[in-house]
């Protein structure tokens, strides 16, 4: 009776398992998890991981899902303008040349839309691979930033762009370079299509005892108090007209917020209507320490480069 007892009580965990996995199996989009076990064991640890599995692959599905949707929306307005275009140049305007040249030129502007929206698009999926592709990247702080705001003076030179660096030396982050870049030029970028008379963009870094501070603050239009949660929403735009117009997609603020939250950092937007406004970003400082150590799985990641000789022998074979 007491094996029989004691097998009952180490079997139930497995029983609850088995249910959950055919409950996931007949109905995929389910959000069923196993219940917790308040013993402090293998089993326990395994039911944890089982569960946060399962909400990362739920997480991926729901991303893959809103991908889907928002390129479908998105495209179907440059689709259709390009679609009468075509059918009114094939109807009769292909022998007037003012209406010839106009519908030329906006199927190029649309194509063009297109062109970028893809591309942000894809961005955007990049960036929901973070956790999983840069997990140890590394980078220091003070030489992209000077980098990205002397690189956005040459590309604005009608702007006045200053960089403020309370620094006080190197500053390690756990963020691939080539994304700090993005998002920072996104975050400039964006401050050069709102800004209005005044076309000056300060930028700042600075830390606390355990984070990276960055912020960059404009003196353009704003953001209303009820837009201002909603800014880094995908295809999100305060003034669509104006977005259009400046060729934004809606995707810029939601890409860098993205790539934060993959590095586990945080980004937030103060802004007042008609003042400007400043978006502020803290990143998870790390000791030399522990950027070394990084750096060290992140080469380790790395995949071995070709050997010119292996790679002939494979030819000829």
């Amino acid at each position: 009776m007491m094996g029989f007892f004691l097998a009952s009580r180490f079997l139930r965990p497995i029983r609850r398992i088995s249910k959950t996995i055919d409950q996931i199996n007949s109905e995929p989009q389910s959000d069923a998890r196993i219940p917790a076990l308040r013993t402090n064991d293998e089993l326990s640890h395994l039911i944890n991981e089982f569960n946060a599995m399962l909400d990362r692959i739920q997480r991926f599905i729901d991303q893959q899902t809103d991908f889907v949707g928002d390129v479908s929306h998105e495209l179907r307005t440059p689709v259709a303008i390009l679609e009468g275009h075509l059918n009114m140049l094939d109807r009769w305007g292909k022998e007037d040349p003012e209406v010839l040249d106009e519908s030329i030129k906006a199927s190029l502007q649309e194509v063009s839309r297109m062109k970028s929206l893809i591309q942000e698009m894809l961005d955007l999926t990049r960036a929901d691979q973070v956790e999983t592709q840069f997990v140890h990247a590394v980078t220091e702080v003070n030489e992209i930033v000077e980098q990205v705001t002397n690189d956005m003076q040459m590309i604005h030179p009608d702007f006045t762009i200053t960089l403020e660096n309370e620094l006080d030396g190197p500053a390690w982050v756990q963020f691939y370079r080539n994304h700090m870049e993005q998002v920072l030029i996104i975050l400039i970028d964006n401050a050069v299509k709102y800004s209005r008379d005044r076309k000056e963009i300060h930028v700042s870094v600075g830390s606390s005892d355990t984070t990276v501070d960055l912020a960059v603050q404009d003196f353009g239009e704003g953001i209303a108090p009820k837009n201002q949660d909603r800014v880094f929403n995908r295809f999100y735009r305060v003034d669509k007209a104006r977005s259009r117009e400046k060729g934004g997609n809606g995707l810029g603020l939601s890409i860098a917020k993205q790539l934060i939250d993959g590095y586990h950092g945080t980004i937030n937007v103060e802004s007042v209507p008609g003042s400007g406004s400043i978006f502020r970003i803290a990143l998870p400082m790390l000791t030399p320490e522990q950027a070394a150590e990084f750096q060290r799985r992140h080469d380790a990641d790395k995949p071995a480069p070709l050997n010119p000789d292996d790679l002939n022998k494979s030819n000829l074979a």
